[in-house]
């Protein structure tokens, strides 16, 4: 009888024994941590990736700025990734000293504009994909300090050209050489930037190097009777005619921003401030259908107003053109760095106005337009195209726009024979200003 009662209770024990056993194997293998010793480790980790990015795709649904949903992260990332590698191999070159700079014409000379892209375009890589890019950054930082301007020597001086040695020597337009505002801004960010990824205590002091600039920006560059931004150290606050004259595509509101923070220069908080107002004064009443600021303004018997033709350029200096037309991109790079409401609502207007006048077409935008958004030419522009998808990137409501906006871009990366060094470089920094942002929230 014993033997028997004790056979039916190891029929009844021995299978939960097994049970129990097989779920604490199963239990530790959930807990394991995975190593590089363990046999499974790769397959482990590519399943803990696919797991992770489909993630993240979920999450991208829920952040401020909105990707075109109609690819997929993955394709998104490696269109960037590419359109980089086609920009840097048609553009960056390297002379004696080991420098390097942007080539931004056929005879490859270059000007601080396409350098201040250069340097963006590079500490972004690296943060934000993980591209080794430090050399070619220090390098652009020691051509910038080997031009500097003749009148501030903590800026740029605007153009060089390439002589046939190789060589590159400074543009003396009259007896001196001067700066443009842009270049010296988008240079300082970049050092800004820098800091943040690399630190300063190796052989460049990022963070110095950038405050050097800023409080030149505010020296030399910021009218201290308006608070608004001059074309170049060129310029004195007096100047009849260039004194109170400023370019819009300047108006970088995340840059000024981020001065006002490194700084702590109050002086930078009044200039932000005028930025802000200025464009929706703009806005208001001179571009009230439209939203769209023309390439140059300036104060005219108590008022702002767009300045003459040829009073700088050329003919389209009072319209939206090939300076102008970068605004779009540099508000929606402002409104994610200052969550500023009116800054939105300015990019709300020219988006609104931009998807009704092409019936969301991205193939209809033009090259240029009046204010009132009349075109001033029958041919597009991806430099044209490309910032509208940074300005509809702030509202969902955008999505499909944004989708179609991102296919235009990305059809054709190039290089071609139509390639340019401007609108390659903005589309690629549109692509990595979302990117950027994408991570802000």
């Amino acid at each position: 009888m014993v033997i028997q009662k004790v056979k039916k209770i190891l029929i009844i024990l021995v299978p939960l024994a097994l049970i129990f056993t097989v779920l604490l194997y199963k239990n530790f293998q959930r807990n394991t941590p995975i190593s590089d010793d363990n046999p499974e480790v790769e397959e482990k980790k590519k399943d803990m990736t696919n797991s992770s990015n489909d993630s993240e795709e979920q999450q991208e649904v829920h952040r401020d700025i909105i990707f075109p949903d109609d690819v997929s992260m993955k394709q998104r990332k490696s269109d960037i990734r590419y359109a980089y590698e086609l920009w840097k191999e048609q553009y960056v070159k390297q002379i004696e000293g080991n420098q390097y700079y942007v080539s931004y014409d056929n005879d490859h000379n270059t000007v601080s504009e396409a350098h201040g892209y250069g340097m963006l375009i590079m500490v972004m890589m690296e943060e934000q994909f993980g591209i080794k890019t430090k050399n070619f950054f220090d390098g652009m930082f020691r051509y910038a300090k080997n031009h500097p301007s003749d009148r501030n020597d903590s800026f740029m001086v605007w153009r060089q050209f390439r002589q046939d040695d190789g060589s590159m020597k400074d543009d003396k337009n009259g007896k001196f050489t001067g700066s443009a505002t842009d270049g010296d801004m988008d240079i300082a960010y970049a050092l800004l930037i820098a800091d943040q990824l690399w630190g300063s205590d190796g052989n460049i002091n990022y963070k110095q190097e950038a405050i050097w600039i800023i409080n030149a920006l505010m020296d030399s560059i910021v009218n201290h009777d308006e608070w608004t931004l001059k074309l170049g150290d060129w310029v004195k606050d007096e100047d009849p005619k260039y004194g109170t004259a400023s370019r819009t595509s300047d108006w970088m509101v995340g840059h000024i921003a981020a001065f006002y923070e490194v700084t702590g220069d109050e002086r930078w908080k009044k200039v932000l401030d005028t930025m802000i107002e200025l464009t929706t004064s703009i806005q208001d009443h001179l571009s009230s259908e439209t939203g769209l600021l023309p390439e140059f303004i300036w104060k005219q018997e108590d008022e702002w107003v767009p300045v003459d033709s040829y009073f700088l350029e050329g003919e389209k200096d009072p319209y939206y053109w090939y300076n102008a037309c970068r605004v779009p991109w540099r508000l929606a790079a402002g409104y994610y760095l200052t969550k500023d409401k009116q800054v939105k609502r300015q990019l709300e207007k020219v988006n609104s106005w931009i998807i009704e006048e092409t019936q969301s077409n991205p193939s209809s935008i033009k090259a240029g337009y009046d204010l009132d958004g009349y075109p001033l030419v029958s041919y597009s522009d991806i430099a044209f195209i490309a910032p509208f998808a940074a300005s509809a990137s702030i509202d969902a409501e955008n999505q499909e726009w944004l989708n179609l906006l991102w296919g235009k871009m990305t059809e054709d990366l190039g290089p071609n024979e139509t390639s340019k060094y401007y609108s390659d470089s903005i589309r690629l920094l549109v692509m990595l200003f979302m990117e950027e942002a994408g991570e802000m929230e």
